[in-house]
């Protein structure tokens, strides 16, 4: 093959760049996956076609790096809480689309006159899967679909025998198939998992808590992710585990949808998978494999085993576990495409002398045909999935979310949890500062301006839409432009304890919790939304209107759920049997725990709450002098701990 086209830097990234733009809006006007169209634009570019870009060591650098980003996608996608209940199932799955693809690539290997070692890895070559389409699951928003789950914890198991098949094979080559090794190598492997999905959170929540800005955890994510992968390859196992695996983990660590989650996937999804994606096609020589016949042959052999045996195994997991039939094609789809652990596999055996180089040019032909198919088959049948969506309950509380500015600095944490809970709800978050007038002199436009325009309230992913307001004082203005403006929540800051002065002649916090006309969350947040281990809501005698119980356990749930942490419920006796039945139906879909509080509440919350957690606290204050509207127990809770505290009060 004769040198490509072009050389210099700026040709070779434009080019690149046109393709990933360019190709999968061709491909999407003809009714094709975008994936289709990266790997055919690679295809064409690359050096068996036009000829444009060779595949060097720069592009086979970065297509690794988006095979790594395409697997770390996998793990952050994934509902952790789903996951944990669709496991067995998900083990079930993974046994069958392994096992079954692994005897017939052995029956194969015989027939095509390898060697018993060649044969097993043969069926370890097409056993293993690749979410190439896993895009496409994102973008109809069906991840969370149970057969889609299983599907993709699936991914982990097939991929980590398949390569745990290729290291048996590969050091039998090398003459060490000892006892020893076995032992050394599942024991690496264990360990290295438990780091990974117990370490990781832990190591992330400390940093987190720590460092709040957002380009230093972008900066963590990324590193975090790449030594995972390193780990993985050190010990034997291939990067894009580890990346799998540290995408659990972030999963578990970091809240859905904030904002470090969304520029790590903008990055990986708008350039270094597409590059992957590229890549594939790049490696492809159609010529080469349409001329010779036994490369024909064997590639089409192969096809058809894989695309049997998938189908075999997502038949009998649907005939199990009664899902519908666009399940099961869009499980075959997801499961038969061969990319990530296949190349590791036939590379590393045609280096070894393993395979001969029909059966590696076969094997390319196979991820050739499985690339196209996958993504056409998810693409079809998911979008059925999607037009019928379970559905969703939608926290109406956070629709309009009004938010009293006064210092950013300070309430930075506040804003975070205001922000997030309006952006994962697809709410509004309505920050507002109040400009005073003190007699036709106007006091504080200059400094409303500054406020509002803080770095803090210009996250692009939130829709965020500044309220400015002059009025003759703090309180009015605040309950007036929750009234003109249709808030559905007020967030307020909150210091903990009133000074004497306060406590007699009342506060600004007072005068809106008493007269708002909608509920009010009064926070004193000392721990940064990422670090952030447990919620406790606490609901003491006398606290709560019961017919407010299910709307309490519905906000309490919805935070939790945002923060991505477990819940705990401390009730009085009197409330028990009115929160368990909401408490049970919440841990259906997340985990939370209920247990009895005893005579002295401040008491047992020290013992239950620590400096990480949120404790929320229900109020119905009223008002009067000499007493806070939130009431004695927040108060008395605020001086005893130095735990984060929200204070939920209604109208």
């Amino acid at each position: 093959m004769s040198d490509s086209l072009l050389h210099e830097p700026v040709a070779v990234f434009l080019t690149i760049m046109a393709v990933i733009l360019i190709t999968p809006l061709l491909t999407q006007r003809v009714r094709l996956p975008g994936i289709v169209g990266l790997i055919l634009g690679g295809m064409l570019v690359g050096p068996h076609v036009l000829n444009l870009l060779a595949t060097g060591r720069t592009i086979e650098l970065l297509s690794s790096v988006g095979l790594i980003y395409l697997m770390f996608s996998a793990g952050l996608e994934i509902d952790l809480y789903q996951f944990a209940r669709v496991r067995n199932r998900a083990l079930v799955f993974g046994l069958l689309t392994f096992t079954i693809p692994q005897v017939s690539g052995i029956g194969l290997g015989r027939v095509l006159g390898l060697n018993w070692s060649a044969s097993i890895l043969l069926g370890s070559v097409y056993a293993s899967h690749t979410l190439l389409a896993f895009p496409i699951l994102s973008r109809l928003r069906i991840v969370r679909n149970e057969a889609i789950a299983v599907t993709i914890g699936a991914t982990v198991f097939t991929d980590v025998a398949a390569l745990l098949v290729l290291a048996i094979v590969a050091g039998a080559q090398d003459g060490d198939v000892s006892t020893g090794f076995f032992v050394r190598l599942f024991g690496l492997m264990i360990g290295y998992t438990f780091l990974i999905l117990f370490g990781l959170p832990r190591l992330g929540k400390y940093f987190f808590r720590r460092f709040t800005t957002h380009s230093v955890e972008f900066q963590f994510v990324l590193v975090a992710l790449f030594v995972a992968a390193m780990l993985a390859e050190l010990i034997g196992m291939h990067a894009i585990v580890g990346a799998f695996l540290a995408g659990l983990a972030i999963n578990y660590t970091l809240p859905r949808r904030s904002t470090v989650i969304s520029q790590v996937l903008f990055l990986g999804e708008s350039f270094f998978i597409p590059l992957f994606l590229m890549y594939m096609g790049m490696i492809i020589d159609p010529l080469a494999i349409v001329s010779n016949v036994e490369t024909l042959l064997t590639g089409l052999a192969l096809t058809v085993a894989v695309y049997s045996t998938k189908f075999a195994a997502a038949w009998l997991t649907r005939r199990l576990f009664n899902y519908s039939r666009d399940e099961l094609f869009t499980m075959w789809g997801l499961s038969q495409a061969q990319a990530a652990a296949t190349l590791a596999t036939i590379l590393v055996g045609l280096e070894l002398d393993i395979f001969p180089l029909s059966v590696f040019d076969g094997a390319i032909l196979m991820v050739l045909f499985t690339s196209i198919t996958s993504p056409l088959l998810v693409e079809r049948f998911g979008m059925r999935l999607h037009a019928e969506p379970e559905p969703v309950e939608h926290a109406t509380q956070f629709d309009r979310i009004l938010v009293p500015i006064a210092n950013p600095a300070t309430q930075e944490h506040l804003i975070n949890l205001a922000g997030i809970l309006a952006r994962v709800n697809d709410g509004t978050l309505l920050p507002l500062n109040v400009a005073l007038d003190r007699g036709g002199h106007i006091v504080g436009l200059k400094h409303q301006r500054e406020l509002l325009s803080a770095e803090v309230l210009q996250d692009p992913d939130t829709n965020i839409q500044p309220v400015r307001r002059i009025d003759t004082s703090i309180s009015k203005g605040i309950l007036r432009a929750a009234l003109e403006n249709d808030a559905s929540l007020i967030v307020m800051g909150w210091r903990g304890k009133p000074t004497l002065q306060q406590s007699i002649l009342g506060t600004v916090l007072d005068e809106v919790v008493w007269n708002a006309e909608v509920p009010v969350i009064v926070g004193r947040i000392t721990t940064p939304i990422n670090g952030m281990t447990r919620v406790i809501l606490v609901v003491p005698s006398r606290s709560l209107n019961p017919a407010l119980a299910e709307k309490t356990i519905e906000i309490v749930v919805s935070i939790a759920k945002t923060i991505n942490i477990p819940i705990l419920v401390l009730t009085a006796v009197s409330y028990q049997a009115s929160l368990s039945d909401k408490v049970n139906h919440a841990k259906a879909e997340y985990p939370a725990k209920i247990m009895t509080l005893g005579g002295d509440a401040i008491q047992e919350v020290t013992q239950h709450a620590s400096a990480h957690d949120m404790v929320i606290i229900t109020s119905m204050g009223s008002p009067g002098r000499f007493r806070s509207g939130l009431g004695r127990i927040p108060e008395q809770i605020a001086a005893a701990i130095s735990s984060s505290i929200v204070v939920i009060h209604y109208p």
